[in-house]
């Protein structure tokens, strides 16, 4: 049986390789290469395919993770990876002006390629918690629906776990 599969999307130097780092452990499968984007941003790598890992569950299950290329030129790659995802975690940093549109973009491509999949938000920059509510509220009126949205620490892998947990109790029941 293949084990559920879950993505992560976002832009650039969000987090997304170190939070399936943190997720996973040292059994990680990383696609990074020197950053020739200086301009976008001053990070020394950046992922250019799929980087994978494996979580271990306490019950002896595994589940899949993929973290996707933040660069819209590997949108092919997005679009592969629901292809396969029961859930997708969007991250975004508030602080970014279109946060809202790339979370906003991020889910409407996951509801045409991937309906069943799941989708949380996860706010991996530090945020006010005034500012989260905000941006919780436009996206559920952008996306239609109530889009939970969760503040994380990508490093931490007790918080990344939470994530995992709101994503799992958001899946839609399979009897219906």
């Amino acid at each position: 049986m293949n084990a559920p599969r879950i993505v992560l999307f976002g832009e650039m130097g969000i987090g997304k390789t170190t939070a399936v780092r943190a997720l996973c452990g040292d059994t990680v499968v990383d696609c990074d290469v020197a950053n020739l984007d200086t301009e976008r941003h001053a990070k020394a790598t950046t992922t250019v395919g799929a980087d994978f890992g494996i979580v271990r569950l306490g019950n002896g299950d595994e589940l899949h993770v993929y973290g996707s290329p933040g660069q819209s030129r590997f949108d092919f790659m997005r679009r592969w990876l629901l292809g396969f995802a029961m859930g997708v975690m969007v991250l975004v940093d508030l602080a970014e002006a279109d946060a809202i549109d790339h979370a906003q973009h991020a889910i409407a491509m996951t509801s045409e390629l991937a309906p069943e999949a799941a989708v949380v938000v996860l706010v991996a920059r530090p945020a006010d918690p005034a500012l989260i509510q905000h941006f919780a509220e436009e996206l559920a009126g952008r996306a239609g629906w109530a889009v939970p949205v969760m503040q994380v620490d990508v490093r931490d892998r007790q918080q990344m776990l939470d994530a995992l947990e709101l994503l799992v109790a958001v899946l839609p029941d399979p009897a219906y």
